[in-house]
C-alpha cells in the first residue's frame, strides 16, 4: 500500500510539474494575443477566489485566531506568491522566450539555500557552496545567452530580469514558509494567496486597463486562458503538490520542479516554433547539476 501511495505521489508531482508549465505557456500566448500581464494575474486570482469561497466560510472562522496572531507573515506572503511572482512571470513573457523563462525557476533551489543561511543560519556545507556556486554559473549562461560580450554591455533582454525578480520573490517565499503555522488549514492560506494578492495587484490593474482604456476581458481566447492559469496551475497544482509533499516529502517531491522547463520547453519548440539554443542545454545542465547537488547534501544530512 505504502508503494501505492508513493506511485499515486509521483503522479500528482508529474501532473502538477506539468501544469505550471502549461501555466508558462499561457502566459506566452497571453502577450501574443495582447492580453496585459496584470490583467490576466488580477483575473485568474478572482477565478481562484471566486471557486474557493464556497468552501472556505467555516475553515476561515476555526483559524480565525491563528490567521490574527500571524497576519503580518501570512499577508507577506501572499503577496510574493498570488502577487509578485506571477505578475512579474507574466511581464517576462512579453519579451522572453518560453524556453529561457521556464529554466530559470530551476535556480530557486540556489537562491533558497542562501536565504536561509541569512535568514534562519542554516548551516550550508561543502556540496551545498559548490551546488550554488555551479546553479549560478548555469543562471548567468542564460541570462547572457552565452554570449560574456553581453554581461560587459549590460545587453540583457528585460523580460529576463522581470523572470529574475519573479524567480527571486518565489525563493523569498519558499525560504519563509517555515514561518507559516502548521495548524493553518492549507485551503484558507491557498485562498488568501489569491485574495490578498489581488489586493495589492489592485491599484496596478487599475492603472494598466486605464493606459489600455479595457477592464475587462476581450482578447482571443483571453477568457480560456485566464481559466486555465486560475483552475490549473492556480489550485490543481498547488493541492496536488501539498499532497505529494504529505507522502513523499519536501525534498524528493522539489526535484519535480525540473520538469517544469521539460513541459514548457517541449511545448514551445513544437507549437511556438521557439529554438533550443546551444547556451539553453549548457545553462540547463549546470543548473541540474547545482541541484543535484544541493540534494544530495539535504538526504544525506
Amino acid at each position: 500500500m505504502k508503494l501505492n501511495k508513493e506511485y499515486i505521489a509521483y503522479l500528482y508531482l508529474i501532473l502538477a510539474s506539468s501544469l505550471w508549465g502549461g501555466n508558462v505557456i499561457a502566459a506566452k500566448l497571453a502577450s501574443i494575443v495582447s492580453l496585459e500581464p496584470i490583467k490576466l494575474s488580477f483575473y485568474r486570482n478572482l477565478v481562484a477566489v471566486i471557486i474557493l469561497t464556497p468552501f472556505i466560510y467555516k475553515k476561515f472562522y476555526q483559524n480565525r485566531q491563528i490567521l490574527f496572531k500571524n497576519w503580518k507573515i501570512i499577508t507577506f506572503l501572499c503577496f510574493l506568491s498570488g502577487g509578485l511572482f506571477n505578475s512579474c512571470m507574466n511581464i517576462s513573457l512579453n519579451t522572453s522566450s518560453v524556453l529561457t523563462s521556464s529554466l530559470m525557476p530551476a535556480f530557486a533551489p540556489a537562491i533558497i539555500i542562501i536565504l536561509s543561511y541569512f535568514i534562519f543560519k542554516v548551516q550550508i556545507n561543502l556540496y551545498q557552496y559548490l551546488g550554488v556556486i555551479i546553479s549560478f554559473i548555469g543562471f548567468v549562461c542564460i541570462i547572457i545567452k552565452g554570449n560574456l560580450v553581453n554581461l560587459s554591455n549590460f545587453n540583457f533582454v528585460i523580460g529576463d530580469l522581470w523572470m529574475f525578480a519573479a524567480v527571486t520573490g518565489w525563493s523569498i517565499y519558499s525560504a519563509l514558509l517555515r514561518k507559516l503555522p502548521q495548524t493553518i488549514d492549507i485551503i484558507v492560506f491557498l485562498f488568501l494567496i489569491f485574495f490578498i494578492g489581488n489586493i495589492f495587484l489592485l491599484p496596478f490593474f487599475i492603472i494598466e486597463s486605464i493606459n489600455n482604456q479595457y477592464f475587462f476581458i476581450n482578447e482571443n481566447n483571453g477568457l480560456l486562458l485566464i481559466l486555465y492559469v486560475g483552475i490549473g496551475p492556480g489550485m490543481i497544482s498547488f493541492l496536488l503538490w501539498v499532497k505529494s509533499i504529505k507522502i513523499i516529502g519536501p525534498s524528493n517531491s522539489g526535484l519535480f520542479l525540473n520538469l517544469i522547463p521539460v513541459f514548457a520547453g517541449t511545448i514551445s519548440i513544437i507549437f511556438l516554433n521557439e529554438i533550443l539554443e546551444f547556451y539553453h542545454i549548457i545553462g540547463a545542465i549546470l543548473i541540474f547539476i547545482g541541484i543535484y547537488l544541493v540534494n544530495k547534501r539535504i538526504k544525506s544530512s
